[in-house]
């Protein structure tokens, strides 16, 4: 029986059994890519049609094994420092760290817009920090600085679900990885919600690595 492996949007093949074996002994394929053959009503993990014991077999002169991107990891700072930095720096350190998920996701999806309203977002509040300093200098009224938080709090919410929109399209689609993310917990819980499923992303992937997902 013949397999095709998906990745991309695009399909490679056909593999034999053994071919898929191998691929997955040098690291071309992963145990956690689709793969679907005839008869098959919905793709599966390779995991599941070649168990987690690979088959250290030479493939055959002149063939040429799939070109599977490699993407890089996720930023993979445990989502419990990540809570616990923005509550010591007030919040400061989830700004910083949005910019740090963001970028990442800019090499990993070109697409992705999230970073743009990250940077605009870091911009207001820059001059928060420092329109603030100045007027409690001359201890004069600030009456702009809650217009200036509100205007931070929409663009830092516009870019956070501009992030979980670009993770879920890149790990259903090029990284099949069936990540989805609830709107609610998104909206309270932010940069902590989207760094836990990030961690449980880079272990699931360090896994298939290491022939045990």
């Amino acid at each position: 029986m013949n397999y095709f492996i998906s990745r991309d949007g695009q399909e490679y093949g056909p593999y034999s059994l053994g071919d898929l074996q191998r691929y997955v002994a040098s690291g071309q394929i992963l145990l956690t890519d689709l793969a679907r053959s005839e008869g098959m009503a919905e793709p599966m993990p390779v995991s599941q049609i070649i168990g987690t014991i690979p088959v250290p077999i030479q493939a055959p002169q002149g063939f040429v094994a799939p070109a599977m991107p490699d993407y890089p990891d996720p930023p993979n700072l445990h989502w419990g420092l990540v809570l616990l930095f923005a509550i010591l720096s007030y919040g400061l350190f989830s700004a910083v760290w949005n910019l740090v998920l963001s970028a990442w996701m800019k090499k990993v999806k070109p697409q992705s817009a999230a970073i743009y309203f990250y940077i605009a977002a870091t911009g207001v509040l820059v001059i928060v920090f420092f329109t603030s300093f100045a007027l409690s200098l001359n201890h004069t009224k600030d009456a702009y600085s809650g217009v200036l938080n509100l205007v931070y709090g929409i663009l830092s919410l516009i870019g956070r679900f501009s992030l979980r929109s670009s993770l879920e399209d890149h790990y259903n689609s090029d990284e099949p990885m069936g990540l989805s993310l609830s709107g609610v917990m998104t909206f309270f819980f932010g940069t902590t919600y989207i760094q836990y499923h990030l961690n449980d992303i880079v272990r699931r992937k360090n896994q298939a690595r290491m022939g045990l997902y």
